[in-house]
């Protein structure tokens, strides 16, 4: 069993996210979920993301994600957060992530 957290643990007080990974790393968890924003994540952001994870020997598991919209009534809606869902599958595979979790 590895013992995790979500990095949004320490961006909820403003830390940026590398300290954040840095004080879940020495505070001993195992492993990290991260939660960010497939639609808008810069690349140079999602290099630092998974470089100071591998620096730190600390495996993203998972990503969360919000997709209410894949069962809205509305075709257009449910298009988008697919693309939106396709998107972090795109994001859990580079990163090595087994997994998305919808929230």
């Amino acid at each position: 069993m590895k013992l995790g957290i979500i990095n949004s643990a320490f961006e909820q007080v403003g830390m940026d996210t590398r300290t954040g990974l840095e004080h879940i790393a020495r505070i001993g968890f195992d492993c990290v979920d991260i939660f960010t924003e497939a639609m808008e994540l810069k690349a140079s952001q999602a290099r630092d993301i998974e470089r100071t994870c591998r620096q730190l020997k600390l495996p993203i598991i998972s990503l969360p994600v919000v997709a209410v919209g894949l069962i809205d009534f509305n075709a257009p809606v449910r298009r988008f957060h697919l693309e939106r869902c396709k998107r972090f599958m795109d994001l859990a595979n580079r990163w090595g992530a087994s997994n998305i979790l919808l929230v």
